[in-house]
């Protein structure tokens, strides 16, 4: 309780303030009657001192010390009876006690201090009661709103009401995790960044007062995971009136919270080994193409029917991994999902060694990933367009075509190594490569007007005045023919390297042809 209740409901109503008025508001945890001149030992904070005045110094200097001393002890106060041995406090006394906001009071002779005691200690019983009774209520509220809720909003809604005052649910980046009442993200995140170096190093509730906020004072719970501080339970009050009821409810509230974001965790991490595991089969040509499997694929986001690119983002990282690999691995995993998260696309991922492998929709821009999750040591490679459970163990292979050419800093497309590959005599990249620059035009309706114009073409050096002679056509009609196979092949023939792995392909098409 505080002194200034004992002033209310006690008899210590009839004791009169001589000093330190403003400190009334000090807490009372015990009344000891001590009349000795060695009293400091027998003290301790939270005390109410009684004393008749028997041994209280009457040299102005030893008052002070003594007074000083009492208040380094953060006593609740001091009480003299008086006027038996004293009129009143000497005045050195009081000016120290005024000096150092310390409580003295004068009470009546006739004012017993067993009935003090007694009366004080009661409401102190009282008190402490009253405090456990709602502290288990408030308990069952916050237990009840754990078991029920799926979210903290609610369990910040439950402490709110519980204890009439707002709360708050904020995670260290400054998220808010859940309110009672509106508040304002940015400011949230400012008050985060700003709190005191070491404020929760320990776990113990601790009271904030920031100037610019407008709730006045907050009394903050961390929330920890592991050791890892993850969030803090924030109580406001317009004046720093917080007491041990709000204390205990604040610590029950960050526990219950912590079990919740800890379950959170579970279930995602979870999700997330599921998923790899969903990926890793895909990009091994290990999944089963049963009706269930391709359920939960779908369910995952992958559709059987929809084309896809594979990506391969190698990470810096020495093999075997080291217990700081694995982490820094897994802050990259999630830095992709939340990147993907926020283009709406699913979190198709699946981990190994140093490498984090993922599966995109065709329509997505892989350059728009790499440009958000670039790593200067590490680099990322992307596949071909495939479709269906073969296609993904196809684009898994064309990236790791890739990965011995992979240059820090750098994204890689498949196309990089089709043309060197298809010239080393690979039959699989000379495929590729005709299925790439012959095939789109061979397929049109005029593919064979197509396949003469640009065989014409190449073997004239692009030349459009000698390939229109060649041909006996007008440069124009040259011109629209060239239009129309730079939208088939999605190409530029001004590009010198287009150019050439068009002469290459034009010959490797004749050579097949004639053969």
């Amino acid at each position: 309780m505080k002194l200034a209740d004992a002033l209310e409901q006690t008899s210590l109503s009839r004791a009169t303030v001589v000093a330190g008025r403003q400190a009334l508001d000090r807490d009372l945890g015990w009344v000891h009657i001590v009349d000795h001149p060695d009293i400091f030992n027998w003290l301790k904070k939270g005390d109410l001192l009684l004393t008749t005045g028997y041994n209280w110094p009457h040299d102005p200097q030893t008052c002070r010390e003594m007074v000083r001393k009492l208040a380094e002890l953060e006593l609740a106060g001091v009480v003299m009876a008086v006027p038996h041995f004293h009129e009143h406090f000497p005045q050195a006394a009081i000016d120290e006690a005024e000096r150092c906001n310390f409580p003295l009071l004068e009470l009546p002779w006739e004012v017993a201090f067993s009935d003090i005691t007694q009366q004080i200690l009661e409401q102190i019983i009282n008190f402490q009661t009253r405090i456990i009774r709602r502290s288990d209520r408030i308990h069952r509220m916050l237990t009840r709103a754990a078991i029920e809720a799926d979210n903290l909003q609610s369990l910040a809604v439950a402490l709110a009401t519980a204890l009439e005052l707002p709360a708050l649910i904020v995670a260290t980046s400054g998220g808010v995790l859940g309110a009672s009442a509106s508040v304002d993200p940015v400011r949230e995140r400012e008050v985060m960044r700003s709190l005191p170096e070491g404020l929760f190093a320990s776990a113990e509730p601790q009271i904030l007062g920031l100037p610019q906020d407008a709730e006045g004072h907050r009394l903050g719970c961390p929330i920890r995971l592991q050791g890892e501080l993850v969030g803090v339970v924030w109580l406001h009050s317009p004046a720093n009136g917080f007491e041990e009821l709000h204390t205990r409810a604040v610590e029950h509230a960050a526990l219950i919270a912590a079990l919740h974001l800890s379950h959170q965790r579970e279930l995602l991490d979870q999700e997330t080994r599921l998923g790899h595991a969903l990926v890793a089969g895909l990009l091994e040509g290990k999944f089963p193409e049963t009706p269930r499997a391709i359920e939960r694929a779908l369910v995952s986001g992958w559709c059987l029917t929809r084309d896809y690119r594979v990506c391969l983002v190698l990470l810096d990282e020495p093999i075997p991994l080291s217990l700081e690999g694995f982490r820094r691995r897994k802050e990259q995993a999630e830095r992709i999902t939340s990147v993907l998260q926020e283009l709406g696309i699913a979190p198709l991922l699946s981990v190994s060694l140093n490498q984090i492998s993922l599966i995109v929709p065709a329509d997505v821009a892989v350059e728009s990933i790499w440009k958000q999750i670039r790593l200067e040591a590490g680099a990322m490679a992307f596949s071909r367009v495939h479709r269906g459970v073969a296609g993904m163990a196809l684009g898994a292979e064309d990236v790791a075509t890739l990965l011995p050419l992979l240059r820090p800093g750098k994204l890689h497309g498949f196309d990089e190594v089709l043309f060197p590959r298809a010239l080393m005599g690979d039959d699989d990249a000379r495929r590729l490569l005709l299925d790439r620059l012959v095939t789109p035009l061979i397929r049109h309706k005029n593919g064979a007007m197509l396949m003469e114009t640009l065989c014409t073409l190449a073997s004239e050096g692009f030349q459009l005045a000698s390939s229109a002679r060649c041909l006996d056509i007008h440069i124009s009609t040259l011109r629209y023919r060239v239009e129309r196979i730079e939208e088939l092949l999605q190409l530029s023939m001004e590009n010198p390297q287009a150019r050439f792995q068009l002469q290459v392909a034009t010959e490797m098409y004749r050579l097949q042809h004639d053969a």
